[in-house]
């Protein structure tokens, strides 16, 4: 089929209706106050008063005056109106029956595209085609927007293409082609969007940073950096995407050569370099740029605010993500809802939930990231109660949850202990809010199982799944095995997992370790052998304290800190006093052949006992000591901070890789359930 000539477009907008009123029409001069009016026109209600007039002038039949006042009503969430413009440009549509034009079916699939209300974008398509009414090119161009935004390229998006193809138009605008390279990439159907991408006629710099960042998404730095290098004009956001995705990877000599390679600097080339570190779990590196970055002069913005609170997440940095909360409210983000929520994670994460729950309260405008981000704090923090409660009064607002928000409830029934109330949850989600369980919702339930100890009920939940259980699944049911002292049936469940993840050392860890446990010395040598000839390392367990704006990390039997002889010493006072109160260490937990003695000296070294011997050195004792650790807290450091909490006096907060343990005057805010 021939292709259509090339669209002389230059943005991808809704065009403007044509203004052809002719000037021997009597209604002349009163359409044109009319279009004035619209043009000039700042809100819905202004809007619905115009209206009101080309109803009482008879001019409902103008279809020049009519388009613009729907595209006005039409416009998409990101603009000032009302939220509930839409519904009154969809009643304007509507009288216009079949009397609609092109460019008002156009304008009402794009508003709908904007929102991801990707059915009532293809039902107007459908509508459209049926009333005879060729599509063009802003037509597919929206179309293909939805469909992107829905994530469903295989089949939905698929057939968009094959419409834009019977009406000839991909190889002929580059709008569309654009488009459809970000809904493959997008799909993670790379190999297609290669094709759209090598048979396009025009390509401008959008449509090379689409096919780039449509690799670098993947981790395929090295076709994105082939495209890069090829690239006839680069431009800033090209540099970005390199820089960004060599971070993401791992890169950080390859990105930091880039970054020092530009041409120019600005700001979102910072904020790129941020969150590039930032999303590989490189948060030290991140805030180092972030401290370059105001040095170089050039001020932060929004997007970076929500790109360094994560970095001060990871690391548990409080006073760093204070002085960015401070920083935020002083250059007026804290309208913001996206920075708001990044604060709220900030602080649930660093172990201020409090802080979390006052900026969640002051902010005037919430999304449904904001409560799912508060419930999900909740959660981690053991207070299901109240995320139980915030959801009562999310619901009573009217705001319709997603499957996040009951991953959260989930997480905060498992937490708390509570199993009816988190079955009670599953059944709503698919019943009420016809929300189809994902792997997460069944791993969280089968978590809550697995803690009450409920095995059977475990089991049985995962044979009735859809699908086959991932990583996630398995190792909440190894959890429970380990509780329930099922050897047999956790021994299974590991070395599926290790045929899942074969590279993963936790689980090759685990399994030797319930080798351990019951005495069987030869298999635990056989697994470390094992892990040594696929070169497989344990991951040692890490913890980290920040004091005075300096993050400290110790290791297990660490002694390369700067004050490591100090931190002995402490060591050796705090064991002292705990033994005076008759604290005994937990030895059943050190799983190696060693004797009593040698396992207490092994539990006394562990990360968290150094970070919070350390803490009670330098922390100030009007403050918390807060820990961070990447591995579980083990049952001797758990039941020994809870002592060292009463015996000093101090709250002792501490983040492991499942939750958040308070522990004050001996005792800790998970009641011993984690």
């Amino acid at each position: 089929m021939a292709a259509l000539p090339s669209s002389p477009l230059s943005v991808q907008n809704t065009p403007k209706p044509p203004l052809n009123i002719p000037n021997q029409d009597p209604n002349h001069q009163r359409i044109q106050t009319l279009l004035t009016s619209l043009q000039n026109c700042t809100s819905i209600k202004q809007a619905k008063e115009i209206h009101a007039s080309i109803l009482r002038n008879g001019l409902q039949h103008q279809q020049d005056l009519c388009a613009k006042l729907l595209a006005f009503c039409a416009e998409p969430p990101s603009s000032q109106l009302a939220s509930n413009s839409l519904i009154y440009a969809t009643r304007i549509f509507e009288q216009l029956q079949d009397t609609a034009t092109i460019f008002m079916y156009n304008t009402m699939i794009r508003s709908h595209a904007h929102r991801r209300d990707t059915a009532q974008a293809i039902s107007l398509y459908n509508r459209m085609r049926h009333n005879g009414i060729l599509p063009n090119n802003y037509t597919f161009t929206f179309l293909v927007k939805a469909a992107t935004d829905l994530s469903t390229t295989t089949g939905l998006g698929r057939a968009i293409h094959a419409q834009s193809v019977i009406f000839g138009m991909p190889n002929s605008d580059v709008y569309i082609q654009t488009a459809l390279l970000n809904m493959y990439t997008s799909g993670g159907n790379i190999a297609i969007a290669r094709n759209v991408f090598d048979r396009m006629r025009h390509r401008t710099a959008a449509t090379w940073n689409a096919m780039i960042a449509g690799y670098s998404k993947r981790g395929d730095v090295e076709n994105a950096r082939r495209l890069f290098d090829a690239m006839p004009d680069k431009d800033e956001q090209s540099w970005n995407i390199m820089v960004c995705g060599y971070a993401k990877i791992g890169e950080g000599d390859i990105a930091e050569r880039l970054f020092e390679g530009m041409p120019t600097k600005t700001r979102p080339t910072w904020n790129a370099m941020i969150a590039g570190y930032a999303q590989d779990s490189k948060p030290v590196e991140a805030l180092g740029v972030f401290r370059r970055m105001q040095v170089a002069g050039v001020r932060p913005d929004e997007i970076t605010m929500v790109t360094v609170l994560p970095a001060c997440s990871q690391l548990g940095a409080l006073e760093l993500g204070e002085w960015v909360h401070v920083y935020i409210d002083k250059n007026g983000f804290d309208s913001n809802v996206a920075v708001c929520n990044a604060l709220i994670d900030m602080y649930a994460k660093c172990g201020s939930i409090d802080k979390a729950i006052t900026v969640f309260n002051e902010m005037t405008e919430r999304s449904v990231v904001s409560w799912n981000t508060i419930i999900s704090g909740l959660a981690i923090h053991g207070r299901g109660k109240e995320a139980i409660e915030l959801f009562a009064e999310m619901e009573k607002k009217g705001v319709v949850p997603d499957d996040l928000t009951f991953v959260g409830l989930l997480n905060a029934c498992g937490h708390a202990g509570f199993i009816d109330r988190a079955n009670v949850y599953f059944r709503k989600m698919r019943e009420v809010y016809g929300i189809p369980p994902k792997m997460e919702h069944y791993g969280c339930l089968v978590d809550v199982l697995g803690r009450a100890r409920h095995l059977n009920e475990a089991q049985e939940l995962i044979n009735c799944m859809p699908f086959e259980p991932n990583s996630v699944i398995l190792g909440s049911l190894l959890s429970a095995c380990r509780m329930c002292n099922d050897y047999m049936l956790g021994e299974r469940v590991l070395k599926k997992l290790v045929e899942l993840e074969p590279l993963n050392p936790g689980y090759y860890v685990l399994l030797s370790n319930m080798y351990a446990s019951s005495g069987r010395w030869k298999d635990v040598i056989g697994i470390r052998n094992l892990m040594k000839s696929r070169g497989i390392e344990k991951i040692p367990g890490c913890s980290s304290i920040e004091v005075d704006n300096m993050v400290h990390e110790f290791v297990v039997g660490g002694k390369t800190h700067p004050h490591t002889q100090e931190i002995y010493a402490k060591l050796d006072e705090i064991s002292e006093k705990l033994r005076s109160a008759g604290y005994i260490p937990d030895t059943s937990i050190v799983l190696f052949d060693l004797d009593e003695e040698e396992k207490a000296q092994n539990l006394s070294l562990h990360s968290e006992k150094l970070a919070v011997a350390f803490g009670l050195l330098k922390a100030s004792p009007a403050k918390p000591i807060r820990v961070v650790k990447n591995l579980r807290v083990c049952r001797d450091c758990h039941a020994a901070i809870k002592l060292i909490s009463e015996i000093y006096d101090r709250e002792i907060i501490v983040r492991d890789r499942n939750r958040f343990h308070h522990f004050k005057d001996g005792a800790c805010s998970c009641n011993d359930y984690w």
